[in-house]
């Protein structure tokens, strides 16, 4: 869990002298577009909140300036030609503080609003929900603005239960329990709540990840991957409520393999299916796969197929999402059904919610990789400020029976490798016992939350486990406006800044491994596209992928 902290004038300060260090120079290079200007720090929707005799320095991280010329006006004067601007709030009152920057490649200005208040009453920032396991201690920590030498109650259902800024949340009975906390100073008081689901500990799990959800009603299921004679499949669980993996033990048929690491490369000799399992050991949580051996590459591919559009729908698992329930869909097969109608057609875009969810479509046909040249279009609804990246998986029919049930491989993208960037990222929602609540989230590594919308009215399960490559969230506010800033190149619902990578085009020879190494797919049959980023905004709502039906691109 986050460990909140009380927010101190100070401490704002301190941020905002820090973020400066983050700005890119770099005056050498020819720019051809205009600069821009955001302010490090700045909340409150722009705004700096003062009490008479407290001051505050802003500071504008200005970027893509050529030879710039900075000044900051109050009242139409000039009061600094730097960057910061020391700001003493001396009598009371509402200021509005104007910066400009002037280049050689064009200027840009930005404007910030202080308001000298005579008292500042606290303000907590605390969730509305949050999830604890039985007999496991849960930390909460007040985190409140304005909150020097404050007086802090924490109740349970009605019952003081903390006086201090720290309460440590402990039950052993399942059930929703209120928690509130009040923060006191001299200037006034706030008070917030919190529900909190208390759920069965989690136990140590091991899964394979075959592109579909995980849950209650198939956890039990063997999965099931190919890979064709003459090739090679990398293997790697999804790992659950272990926090510190050891050593793994392979075995194929029974038989121990060498490798103890959690990847580990498949060779197959003969075409037959071959037990795999695969065991972490300090837990003793055991995974299972079976892989079977296909005829070579090529024997099942397809052509002479109608329509460059993806025709078939297999699967449709949103994750919640504001418009998941915009369709009229009760049912599983009803949403599978809205899904279908969108293929075959350019028609508009489809939502797949917050983290891990997806769609699962087919061609009537093998799409081809050509060296050298996009194969997969997949368009989203991106602005420059505001994109909700998506990962594309492809599959080769390998077993020639139709179905998406042979071995998914991602297209890397640009974030494909980076520390930041976290592979078999395992996401499990809560269905909420009313609707009046938000569907709570664990994922893991230890983190908890909830999704400020619906869950999803056809999903019939209580709870379900998403999985795939989790991106490194780009949110952030820039002029009091919530953002999510485009990755280069990749990814669904996104606006490439590499030259050679044009928006909303994907090559089937990015295809990799779950290990990183290339799959060299000489074609592919079906796609999934997963939204890839967990991060919500208290505006806009979550990061949820939107994307166009799946084109093939060397159609004629």
């Amino acid at each position: 869990m986050t460990k909140h902290v009380i927010r101190t004038a100070l401490g704002w300060s301190l941020g905002l002298l820090l973020l400066v260090s983050c700005e890119k120079e770099t005056p050498e290079e020819t720019h051809t577009t205009a600069p821009t200007v955001t302010f490090a720090g700045v909340v409150d929707a722009g705004e700096h909140k003062l009490k008479v005799g407290e001051s505050v320095t802003l500071t504008a991280i200005v970027e893509n300036a050529v030879n710039p010329i900075f000044s900051w006006k109050i009242d139409g004067k000039i009061i600094s030609t730097e960057r910061s601007l020391s700001f003493v709030a001396e009598k009371l009152g509402e200021y509005f503080a104007n910066f400009r920057v002037d280049a050689e490649n064009g200027t840009a200005e930005g404007q910030v609003k202080i308001s000298v208040l005579e008292k500042l009453p606290p303000q907590i920032t605390l969730p509305a929900a949050a999830v604890a396991f039985i007999g496991v201690d849960k930390v909460f920590t007040a985190e409140a603005d304005n909150a020097e030498n404050a007086t802090y109650v924490w109740r349970l259902n009605g019952e003081i239960v903390s006086t201090t800024d720290v309460y440590t949340f402990n039950e052993t009975d399942m059930g929703d329990y209120l928690l509130s906390l009040k923060v006191i100073t001299d200037d006034g008081q706030d008070l917030k709540t919190i529900t909190i689901t208390v759920l069965p500990e989690q136990q140590p799990t091991l899964f394979f990840d075959n592109g579909r959800y995980y849950s209650s009603a198939n956890a039990g299921e063997r999965r099931k991957m190919t890979v064709p004679i003459g090739k090679s499949l990398a293997l790697a669980p999804v790992i659950l409520n272990i926090s510190n993996p050891t050593t793994f033990e392979w075995k194929v048929e029974g038989t121990v393999q060498a490798e103890t690491g959690a990847y580990f490369t498949f060779t197959p000799q003969e075409q037959k299916a071959y037990r795999i399992t695969v065991t972490e050991q300090s837990t003793n949580a055991t995974g299972e796969v079976e892989v079977t051996c296909t005829p070579p590459e090529g024997t099942h591919k397809r052509t002479g197929g109608a329509n460059k559009y993806a025709t078939d729908a297999f699967y449709y698992m949103p994750a919640p999402g504001q418009f998941v329930n915009s369709i009229s869909a009760t049912t599983p097969t009803a949403a599978l059904n809205a899904l279908q109608s969108w293929c075959g057609v350019s028609g508009s875009y489809f939502h797949i919610g917050a983290f891990g969810g997806y769609f699962i479509v087919g061609f009537d046909h093998s799409v081809e990789n050509k060296a050298g040249f996009p194969d997969l279009g997949i368009a989203g609804n991106p602005f420059a400020s505001w994109c909700e990246s998506g990962v594309v998986w492809v599959m080769q029919d390998e077993n020639g029976n139709g179905l998406p049930d042979d071995t998914w491989y991602e297209l890397r993208g640009s974030e494909t490798g980076k520390p930041e960037t976290t592979q078999r990222y395992a996401l499990t929602y809560y269905k909420p016992a009313s609707t009046d609540n938000y569907p709570l989230w664990t994922d893991n590594m230890g983190r908890t939350g909830a999704v400020n919308t619906g869950y999803p009215k056809f999903i019939t399960e209580t709870w379900y486990t998403l999985v795939g490559t989790c991106l490194n969230s780009t949110f952030g506010i820039d002029a009091g406006r919530e953002t999510s800033k485009c990755y280069d190149w990749g990814y669904v619902d996104g606006i490439n800044n590499a030259a050679d990578r044009p928006s909303g085009q994907f090559w089937i020879e990015d295809a990799i491994h779950v290990d990183g190494s290339s799959a060299n797919l000489q074609y592919i049959d079906f796609v999934k596209v997963h939204t890839a980023i967990n991060s919500q905004g208290s505006i806009v709502g979550e990061i949820s992928t939107e994307a166009y039906i799946p084109t093939d691109l060397n159609f004629q």
